[in-house]
């Protein structure tokens, strides 16, 4: 039965011309003005499809990359702002001999804590409500050994133990600050 239908194939014409009617249709169809909004079969084009779309996706695509070039800029600014307080004793240089000493970078110091505040106060949300009671009261710590070395400080400059302490409690707030803010990320 294979080869029957196989040799009645053969038999029949390789091309076929369509009536005279319908070449007629399809060229006018092919000719036909198209208005704006439609496309060439006469359907209305998907919101995608419009220019105006378009442009808007476009758009918005500059600027969520804008914005994800500005947040990763601001991460590494922070990074080089925090290398400046960094704690000296991990490099092996001595800290500051003297108070006068300390002054001259305590400003780098705090310039470094405010900005990694200023950052763990925008990323606050993906810490938990106890983290954030920790880092409060251990900061608080802290700040308190801060300002009870520089009294004691203010009675005794030239005391080399209590410039230390204090360099010491600085690094400590940096290092804190810098971990929470790290771990909030993850």
């Amino acid at each position: 039965k294979l080869k029957e239908l196989l040799s009645e194939v053969r038999l029949l014409p390789r091309e076929i011309d369509p009536p005279a009617r319908a070449w007629t249709a399809i060229k006018a169809e092919i000719e036909k003005p198209v208005s704006v909004g439609e496309t060439p079969s006469g359907r209305a084009t998907r919101v995608w499809q419009r220019s105006a779309f378009l442009i808007a996706a476009g758009l918005a695509l500059v600027a969520s990359s804008s914005l994800a070039t500005i947040a990763a800029m601001r991460d590494r600014n922070v990074a080089e702002t925090q290398a400046v307080a960094i704690d000296r004793r991990s490099t092996g240089e001595p800290g500051p001999a003297t108070f006068a000493e300390f002054v001259s970078i305590e400003n780098d110091y705090i310039s470094s804590a405010n900005q990694l505040s200023a950052l763990l106060e925008s990323e606050r949300s993906t810490l938990s409500p106890e983290t954030v009671a920790k880092l409060k009261q251990s900061l608080a710590i802290i700040d308190g050994a801060i300002i009870e070395a520089r009294r004691a400080l203010a009675a005794d400059p030239a005391n080399r133990a209590l410039v230390d302490m204090l360099n010491t409690s600085y690094n400590q707030k940096i290092d804190l600050l810098k971990r929470t803010t790290e771990m909030g990320r993850t």
